[in-house]
């Protein structure tokens, strides 16, 4: 009897281990993209260029791309699917339900706002705008995208309940909010929330954006980390560690650097400067304890 016992468990856990291997083998990726802002000159996207230098990189896997906007990407990612986002903001939330490794330190989203409505706008004197007090104004109308993370510092104010910002509007979008720029020109709504290089992107093939002013948020100050994130499952675990691996080089950083470098106008670049140097110094090397 024990040794049938023992032959049981011998089983079982043979069982066990293969189940785990097969969920954590990774001979296909399914990527989500959605990032809007197309790089300098070249009309691709961001997720597109970091995903051309991967499949590369990546012998032995399967690479699918779809569009996918933010609601549909972390419906699949809590789900367990086996996919991946191709530049996901981190946030604690996010961080529960993906494994991450991080790709772009993004300067903070500004306040995008139609220029005849900036002198109704809360600012201080450093000419920030007070985000509580600019929720808190029917008067004004906002947009923002249902689903998407806008850093940790605007998701702890604009995930507040509906009656405490009775002007902002939650929209459904294709991608991660394109259609909030044009929402804000044909005077839909007052205000959005946008990284710069975006609006920069947009200024080069829509002169009328210019008709647009950005002003900084205070509290918000901070870059927003963002990165490849797969589910917090075996399968999602192994697909990030080879992601992380060859992202984590020397070879690695020099790209994500100059994607992000070739999306950003040039006063980002010089504000931000040494926040991009010691990040892409670390990104150099392996994420630790990954």
């Amino acid at each position: 009897m024990t040794r049938l016992w023992r032959l049981g468990a011998l089983v079982a856990a043979w069982l066990v281990a293969t189940t785990v291997s097969a969920q954590g083998s990774v001979e296909r990726i399914t990527w989500l993209a959605g990032d809007t802002a197309a790089a300098s000159g070249s009309g691709a996207r961001p997720s597109d260029r970091l995903l051309d230098w991967l499949t590369v990189r990546l012998p032995g896997i399967t690479h699918e791309r779809i569009v996918a906007n933010a609601k549909r990407s972390w419906t699949l990612i809590e789900r367990g699917d086996p996919v991946c986002h191709a530049s996901a903001v981190r946030s604690p939330p996010r961080e529960a339900l993906a494994y991450f490794s991080n790709t772009w330190p993004m300067p903070p989203l500004q306040l995008i706002v139609r220029r005849e409505r900036v002198s109704a706008l809360p600012v201080d004197a450093a000419g920030q705008v007070d985000l509580t007090a600019l929720l808190a104004d029917a008067r004004l109308q906002g947009v923002i995208v249902h689903g998407r993370s806008y850093g940790p510092a605007l998701d702890a104010v604009l995930s507040q309940p509906e009656g405490v910002a009775p002007g902002l509007r939650r929209v459904t979008a294709g991608d991660f909010g394109s259609n909030l720029v044009p929402m804000l020109l044909q005077g839909r709504a007052d205000y959005a929330f946008e990284y710069p290089n975006a609006l920069a992107a947009l200024l080069r093939t829509r002169p009328e954006v210019a008709g647009l002013a950005t002003l900084p948020l205070k509290g918000a100050m901070d870059p927003v980390i963002s990165g490849v994130a797969c589910p917090r499952t075996p399968w999602g675990q192994a697909a990030i560690r080879r992601i992380d691996a060859v992202l984590g080089t020397p070879e690695g950083a020099a790209l994500l650097r100059d994607i992000l470098m070739s999306e950003l106008p040039p006063d980002s670049r010089r504000q931000y400067r040494e926040a991009f140097d010691a990040f892409f110094q670390r990104r150099a090397q392996p994420t630790p304890g990954l």
